[in-house]
């Protein structure tokens, strides 16, 4: 993984008991926090049209995966606490769910390859002069 599930819970100062685990279920809520790693990672690949590595990942985009993950784990907090916000008096709504932002598209710019210009492979055909639906 590109960030440390500790990464995470130092970042967003996340116990268990901010996502309904037991007090002391530490290896739930970094099995949580894992999965929810591997699917930023994931986000981010897939909008940069790249497949970065633990080895090849740049700390600038680390460091968007570290807040895109703090986004989820922020927005699993606020639906568990409370999933509806009251604007005003007559005016109520649920918590949005935009985990992935333009700040944070903002940011991956830099590292989104266009993939409009990469070569693409080029089937090849060869001429035989052999009928081959007669046989």
């Amino acid at each position: 993984m590109w960030i440390s599930v500790d990464d995470i819970i130092a970042f967003h100062g996340l116990k268990p008991q901010h996502l309904n685990l037991a007090k002391d279920d530490q290896t739930g809520l970094e099995s949580i926090v894992s999965d929810w790693i591997i699917q930023a990672q994931d986000l981010i690949n897939v909008y940069t049209n790249r497949n970065y590595t633990d080895e090849t990942v740049r700390p600038a985009v680390q460091n968007i995966c570290l807040r895109l993950t703090s986004n989820m784990v922020g927005l699993a907090v606020q639906k568990r606490d409370s999933p509806i916000i009251k604007v005003n008096d007559w005016t109520i709504q649920t918590v949005p769910s935009d985990i992935f932002t333009e700040e944070l598209k903002m940011d991956l710019k830099p590292f989104v390859k266009d993939a409009s210009n990469e070569p693409n492979s080029i089937g090849v055909y060869a001429i035989t002069g052999e009928d081959i639906w007669s046989k």
